[in-house]
């Protein structure tokens, strides 16, 4: 696995450079000229027109000069080919299992595609994504992708649940796995805020009227659960993610056994973190050719905009499928009968 700070770079402006500001068939006779002995290569470049520079470049090329000239200047694609088709893919792909694709987040699969190919690309680091000006020339290059203005929240919610999209959404379920609830699976996560309800006595001087203390009450702190279950009632042992930096074992203390943890200052899921929860998801139910199985989700960004969920899931049998845009509140089963 690549790095990504030792990969991106940090978005710096330039003044634009002019380029190739010369006859091709300029070019093409001052080389011949210099290579013929006729005249060096400054005399050649002031005769012609040319740069010095790029003259010298061509005369000691190995490569024909047609082939040379041929070559376009600028900036290098940031993607190759195959890896843009590949992108072009993956937006299909979540198309397809209803993501809700924003442009935002081609971005940030661009940059995740780069990274994980072992690419340099000209992007920020500080925003994980590729630029507005790349996504425009992506998507000249690609016109089969399109983006559909966002609707209000609330219009889309009821837009949302509709008999049509309803039906749509399970058409896509159930030709998976069949009838066969055992293997329609459904993850969420749950915000749990920890608040010290009993303050233990301290040793203080005496006559000393009030005592100080930090509660997590004056600032709770926030705890992630990510729980998932099956349709007959099998559920997946949960993971925590605890509000800080470091893991340490007895934080697991009483926990249901299989649980597992992990950190993050925020407390919340984060991409690396739910990628995680589906090697942990894949190692309890192990699903195979013969026994896929069906794992239903919301739109969250750590779900969904996840190269490497797509491909764990994609290598292991697991169909990742999102509910309809603001249907979980409907359509979510541990939203509407577990959490």
């Amino acid at each position: 696995m690549y790095d990504a700070k030792e990969l991106c770079t940090t978005n710096i402006m330039m003044p634009p450079k002019k380029r190739k500001q010369w006859n091709a068939e300029a070019m093409k006779r001052a080389v011949e000229a210099v290579k013929n002995k006729e005249m060096g290569t400054l005399k050649a470049s002031k005769a012609f027109g040319v740069p010095k520079s790029t003259l010298i470049d061509y005369v000691i090329s190995k490569k024909p000069v047609d082939t040379l000239l041929a070559i376009k200047l600028g900036r290098k694609a940031t993607l190759t080919n195959e890896l843009e088709e590949a992108l072009v893919e993956y937006a299909l792909e979540m198309e397809r299992r209803y993501f809700d694709l924003r442009a935002s987040d081609v971005r940030r699969l661009a940059f995740q595609l780069a990274i994980r190919n072992g690419l340099k690309p000209p992007f920020s680091c500080r925003s994980a994504a590729a630029g507005k000006k790349w996504l425009k020339s992506f998507m000249s290059r690609h016109p089969k992708l399109s983006f559909r203005k966002p609707q209000g929240i609330s219009a889309a919610r009821v837009k949302g649940f509709t008999k049509e999209n309803v039906q749509a959404f399970f058409n896509r379920v159930l030709p998976k796995v069949g009838f066969n609830p055992a293997a329609i699976y459904n993850v969420d996560e749950t915000g749990i805020t920890t608040v010290q309800h009993k303050h233990a006595k301290v040793i203080s001087l005496k006559g000393k009227r009030q005592v100080a203390a930090l509660t997590a009450s004056e600032r709770g702190a926030l705890v992630t659960i990510v729980t998932c279950m099956n349709a007959v009632g099998r559920y997946i042992p949960p993971m925590l993610v605890f509000p800080r930096k470091n893991m340490k074992p007895e934080l697991l203390n009483t926990a249901h056994l299989g649980s597992v943890a992990r950190c993050h200052p925020s407390g919340w899921i984060q991409q690396d973190i739910f990628t995680d929860w589906l090697r942990h998801f894949i190692l309890h139910v192990k699903p195979s050719e013969s026994e896929q199985v069906v794992l239903i989700l919301d739109g969250h960004y750590s779900h969904s905009r996840n190269i490497d969920v797509i491909n764990i899931s994609r290598d292991n049998f697991v169909h990742i499928i999102c509910q309809p845009p603001h249907s979980t509140n409907k359509l979510q089963p541990l939203d509407v009968s577990f959490m």
